[in-house]
């Protein structure tokens, strides 16, 4: 028997498809496979009570354990050419509305402990990781999806570090991984979490479309280490070590050095310590 009460779901949000899995390789790889074979329709919504080939940023494995939130979400798509003219949206923005989203729906159901985000998308609370995210898009002739992948740690005990997380990680750091239920001592029904980020994560993407500003000055305010000595190792190039400052329209990370001010738009950021 699922953990996920299909029928309030669907009461809360009317889905043009839906799949509620026991177990499923990767819920963004089943939305990709569907979109690609024109056979899933949108707003669409894929759960899983568990993944074993979970994806993160950068091919990161998302290790998923009991008590685990495993989705991906995929609304409605953007048109590729708009009558109108209109720019079209930084795929960035996407990302950063789901964090966003993710982070606001976590603090409606706890709102004591601290939630922040870890540049771009990992969900934080009390310093710890309780959330990640991964955004992917697909292209069709005329139209652009975007498969929103969500792993929220909600009634998780044991939480083992992001390092024993994914082996093949290569950063040195270890830091800590947590859920809801460790930091609040009470468990939360699944599928109530999920209605909750689902709301957010409408609201949120409305306002990709409407108001993208509204979506930066969100993350601004819940951004981890802003203000900040951070490093941030970019995928390509020198790391970079300087003042946090927040991120631009665009969600690129803006980054005060000795010299001048950097704009940088992927890579993996740390807490710089000048004593070590």
């Amino acid at each position: 028997m699922t953990t996920f009460d299909e029928e309030k779901i669907c009461d809360a949000f009317p889905f043009a498809h839906i799949e509620v899995h026991s177990q499923i390789h990767s819920t963004n790889d089943r939305a990709i496979e569907l979109l690609r074979h024109s056979a899933l329709k949108s707003p669409a919504l894929i759960v899983a009570e568990s993944q074993t080939k979970g994806r993160g940023q950068r091919d990161r494995k998302w290790w998923s354990g009991s008590g685990s939130l495993t989705f991906s979400y995929v609304p409605l798509p953007l048109a590729k050419n708009t009558a109108d003219n209109r720019l079209p949206i930084p795929s960035g923005l996407i990302s950063l509305a789901s964090a966003v989203a993710v982070t606001n729906a976590l603090a409606s159901i706890e709102s004591t402990p601290k939630f922040e985000i870890k540049w771009p998308n990992d969900v934080m609370l009390n310093q710890r990781k309780i959330a990640g995210i991964l955004v992917e898009s697909i292209s069709t002739d005329t139209e652009l999806f975007s498969v929103i992948g969500i792993g929220a740690n909600i009634n998780n005990l044991n939480m083992p570090t992001l390092q024993d997380m994914d082996h093949r990680r290569e950063c040195v750091e270890t830091s800590a991984a947590t859920s809801l239920a460790q930091a609040s001592g009470n468990s939360t029904p699944l599928s109530e979490v999920l209605i909750k980020i689902l709301s957010e994560l409408k609201k949120q993407i409305s306002l990709v479309n409407e108001d993208p500003q509204q979506v930066v000055d969100q993350f601004n305010r819940v951004l981890m280490w802003r203000e900040q000595a951070i490093r941030l190792t970019p995928p390509l190039g020198a790391t970079v070590t300087g003042t946090c400052l927040g991120i631009t329209s665009d969600g690129g990370l803006r980054i005060k050095t000795e010299n001048q001010i950097e704009i940088i738009h992927s890579g993996s950021v740390q807490k710089f310590d000048s004593s070590g």
